[in-house]
């Protein structure tokens, strides 16, 4: 059976910018994070947020280093790495949900590794903003619907946030764990609701068709992108 581990939790950090001086608005807790996030939006301040995603090594027959995130996770994930054993030069393989920067600029520190992404990402318009990452990468590009990786460790196309994002699906000693990354988002109250505010965006109706589709294979857990891990039995 092959093991999940995060090496780097989601986490956001929010800030306020006023008369040339910056505040900590929010900072740890993701989710409590984005909310303050919106909120300091609502209320016409000039706010920013950095935006840490989940950064994930899966354990089966080879080891997988998953979204190694944005660009300064490179020391904390090879520490983490490091607290499980794992040299930078054990990480072969690299699995790409998709290309947003803040999920793939962190490639940066895993040059000529054999890099698995859907090839939709690749054609992407925003695949530009991490070209030079990809450019140091072996590619391995994946097409259609659905594949496996190795046994037990598959992969399945769960668009709506981005057209080639794919989730993991990892069978695990503790039940199947799904690595949604950003299909399920941005709070977690809405995955535990299944259901998405009506303004959403025009990519609500093909989000919670991948929701529902996840849930149906009754995982034991589920890994969003930004957000603690959904522990669902």
């Amino acid at each position: 059976m092959a093991e999940v581990h995060i090496l780097v939790p989601a986490q956001r950090h929010v800030f306020a910018v006023s008369n040339g001086e910056a505040e900590v608005a929010a900072g740890g807790d993701s989710a409590d994070g984005f909310r303050r996030y919106k909120e300091l939006q609502a209320g016409g301040r000039t706010v920013g947020m950095v935006a840490f995603p989940n950064t994930l090594l899966i354990r089966g027959e080879r080891d997988y280093l998953v979204d190694p995130g944005l660009i300064m996770q490179g020391g904390p994930v090879i520490g983490a790495l490091a607290e499980l054993g794992v040299e930078p030069g054990d990480i072969k393989d690299v699995i790409l949900t998709h290309l947003h920067f803040d999920h793939a600029e962190g490639l940066a520190a895993w040059p000529q590794r054999r890099t698995l992404v859907h090839r939709l990402e690749t054609e992407a318009p925003y695949a530009q903003i991490v070209s030079g990452m990809l450019e140091t990468a072996n590619l391995s590009l994946l097409d259609g619907e659905q594949g496996e990786i190795e046994p037990g460790i598959r992969w399945l196309r769960t668009p709506g946030h981005s057209d080639g994002l794919i989730s993991l699906c990892v069978d695990t000693a503790d039940g199947l764990v799904v690595v949604a990354s950003d299909c399920v988002g941005p709070l977690p109250e809405y995955f535990d609701d299944m259901d998405l505010p009506e303004d959403f965006g025009p990519e609500r109706d093909e989000l919670l068709a991948q929701w529902r589709r996840i849930r149906d294979l009754e995982p034991a857990v589920v890994i969003p992108g930004h957000n603690p891990p959904v522990e669902l039995r």
